[in-house]
């Protein structure tokens, strides 16, 4: 079987770490690149057996481009701290790796779950992000501060078992969140010329709203449907339009 690294992006994850390690504790190697976490998330991943990288954050696509420079085999699992693998999900990457992969990229449905509740629509499932599963010498994340796309060679495949993914714990650390990525997308949109208009506050949210609760059938997710777009419209798409004012008048 081919060999394989597993790499994790950390900073301040020692609620999530353990479980997130678990579920890739089958690859070859775990490294950790963690931005000077405070509490005990380095601790705990030195102690289940993780070469553990601190390196300061300065935005998403160099951080992960790094990370995949400190792995040794040339294929990588990557995942999140909030992030764990599936039993079905670990057989297909194996079956991959008992032969010759038949591609360069795959991608897996990711599930996640909103204040104990799985998300089902709202565009959150299935949320194919990008390669859970891939060739290192053939692609590479994008230069992006945030949601960082990526360059490869080849076709892109599917699996069919599920990521799950834990990113809310409870409103609080949705916002708290919200305003770290809204910080990021802001000062993107102002790196690239986007301009403030006053509509922004007024069309964005309302057409997020709308896409998030009736076209991706957000409605279908009862309350939690209906608060996630409230949420991602008034409080995230807001935000970063608000902050993009800010940053045009400093």
């Amino acid at each position: 079987m081919r060999k394989v690294s597993g790499y994790i992006l950390t900073k301040n994850e020692e609620r999530h770490i353990k479980e997130c390690i678990d579920s890739i504790k089958w690859v070859n190697e775990i490294v950790i690149i963690d931005d000077f976490s405070k509490d005990s998330t380095v601790e705990i991943a030195k102690g289940m057996g993780c070469k553990v990288i601190q390196n300061k954050f300065e935005y998403f696509g160099q951080q992960r481009n790094f990370a995949l420079s400190q792995c040794f085999y040339e294929w990588i699992v990557c995942l999140d701290a909030d992030e764990r693998i599936t039993p079905k999900l670990r057989e297909e990457i194996e079956y991959e790796l008992q032969k010759s992969p038949k591609g360069n990229a795959f991608v897996a449905p990711r599930k996640s779950m909103f204040i104990n509740k799985w998300v089902f629509h709202s565009g959150w499932y299935p949320d194919y992000r990008h390669p859970i599963f891939f060739n290192k010498n053939k692609m590479c994340y994008r230069d992006q501060l945030v949601h960082e796309d990526i360059d490869y060679k080849g076709k892109k495949f599917y699996f069919k078992g599920d990521i799950l993914h834990y990113p809310y714990d409870n409103i609080k650390q949705f916002i708290k969140k919200s305003n770290f990525y809204t910080d990021l997308r802001s000062k993107e949109m102002f790196n690239k010329g986007k301009k403030f208009r006053v509509l922004n506050l007024i069309v964005n949210p309302t057409v997020m709203f709308v896409k998030m609760y009736v076209f991706k059938k957000g409605f279908l997710d009862g309350l939690t449907g209906f608060v996630l777009a409230l949420l991602y419209s008034s409080f995230y798409t807001l935000m970063k339009y608000v902050k993009l004012w800010e940053l045009e008048n400093k």
